[in-house]
């Protein structure tokens, strides 16, 4: 059984927040090249450059496999016994399930976002199943600098 989903948390960004970055960054490196700052610079647009790539990163779409002995998400396998729960996220504007949070043994959460919420049929099968390996939560413990970064969408 197979279920597609985003390698990450996948958030929609709107286009406004990305001009603001853009002209932000700009400005930083105008003020440093002004000020010939020239390791401020280079620390920008490290920066930048570390920013885009996470974003680009973390929108791939691949599949979530569960195996007999273990669930394969992309290229990595977790074999079931270092798995401990696993929780659906309700999205609650959008009225559906939005993300699917498997949980290891050491309760690390590893967030995907549900490429296709939509197809419920595929969606509770695919839980069903994976339901006989590792038991579901309805929610799950974030620390504060977690909800943080999902508040502001990193």
């Amino acid at each position: 059984m197979e279920l597609q989903v985003y390698n990450w948390e996948y958030f929609e960004r709107g286009k406004t927040r990305y001009i603001v970055f853009v002209l932000f960054i700009l400005a930083v490196i105008v003020v440093s090249i002004l000020a010939n700052n020239f390791v401020w610079w280079v620390l920008v647009f490290l920066v930048a450059w570390g920013y885009i790539y996470f974003v680009t990163k973390s929108n791939e779409e691949t599949k979530m496999i569960i195996w007999k002995k273990a669930l394969q998400i992309w290229n990595a396998t977790f074999p079931w016994d270092s798995l401990n729960w696993f929780v659906l996220e309700y999205h609650t504007k959008k009225e559906r399930i939005h993300n699917i949070v498997i949980l290891d043994k050491k309760n690390n959460p590893k967030i995907y976002t549900i490429k296709n919420p939509n197809d419920e049929e595929n969606l509770q099968k695919f839980v069903d199943e994976l339901i006989e390996h590792i038991p579901m939560l309805e929610k799950f413990d974030q620390s504060t600098f977690d909800r943080f970064l999902r508040k502001i969408k990193l």
